[in-house]
């Protein structure tokens, strides 16, 4: 073979070399996760929890395996019962408080619930909360999101602002004794450019607003909690439980998608 087709040659098997295998496609990986609450680590995966009265377990579900289970009964005297698991902790003992150090940042919740609970008209029942704390006295002592039933059949993402002052800016039909997924993403901010998206079972959910993201505030006071579990009103509706599994933080939809 000459010089110049030993040159024809390579330069063909370089073009091959170059091009893309046919039926492939290039992705970025994504980003990683900030926290995943592995039901493998036991309840160490949380920064607390809150059983009054109840218990938070680990048991093997028949669809998922390993989950995390919220056990719950009415209290003698009608008062309110809470059975929640509280923050997030990392493997290496420490806790994630989303808080000052994440303004700007832009963060995913993820997990998958399944809830056998069964509230009486008119009684509320909150399954999962982004918990303000170190609010003052004068600013609202809960939100800036709430997923929670009415007693209506109802499940709805309540939005709430510094002030207090709260809305129902989603709602479905509250799914029971079914498994489904959710996440939710948002912006941390003290002010107007705080923002909060949904998705449930899959797909990305429309606000009242008519958009996918709703604007507000998400942080006053010191940092917000995760907390997922069994909050409700007291002379509820006795026996109640939750299992929560696939709970993931990170920095894209992608990284806690269930």
């Amino acid at each position: 073979m000459d010089s110049l087709s030993r040159r024809t040659v390579l330069a063909g098997l370089g073009a091959l070399a170059a091009a893309p295998l046919i039926g492939t496609t290039a992705t970025a990986a994504p980003e990683s996760v900030i926290w995943d609450g592995d039901p493998a680590r036991g309840t160490s995966v949380f920064d607390g929890l809150e059983k009054e009265p109840g218990s938070i377990t680990v048991v093997n579900d028949a669809t998922y395996g390993k989950c995390f289970r919220y056990e719950t009964w009415d209290n003698a005297d009608g008062t309110k019962e809470r059975c929640e698991s509280r923050g997030l902790r990392l493997p290496d003992g420490s806790v994630y408080r989303p808080g000052s150090g994440t303004l700007g940042e832009v963060q995913y919740l993820g997990w998958r619930a399944n809830w056998n609970v069964n509230p009486k008209s008119g009684k509320w029942i909150a399954v999962y909360q982004f918990h303000i704390s170190g609010e003052s006295s004068s600013q609202a002592q809960s939100g800036p999101f709430v997923l929670r039933t009415l007693g209506d059949g109802k499940l709805y993402f309540q939005l709430t602002g510094p002030s207090g002052a709260n809305q129902h800016i989603w709602s479905a039909t509250f799914p029971v004794n079914t498994w489904s997924s959710f996440a939710i993403g948002y912006k941390m901010s003290r002010g107007t450019d705080g923002w909060c998206e949904f998705f449930y079972n899959g797909k990305q959910q429309t606000f009242s607003n008519g958009q996918t993201r709703y604007p507000g505030p998400t942080l006053w006071g010191d940092h917000v909690n995760h907390k997922w579990g069994v909050y409700r009103s007291g002379g509820n509706s006795g026996h109640a439980t939750a299992l929560l599994n696939h709970a993931k933080l990170g920095r894209t939809y992608a990284d806690v998608a269930g």
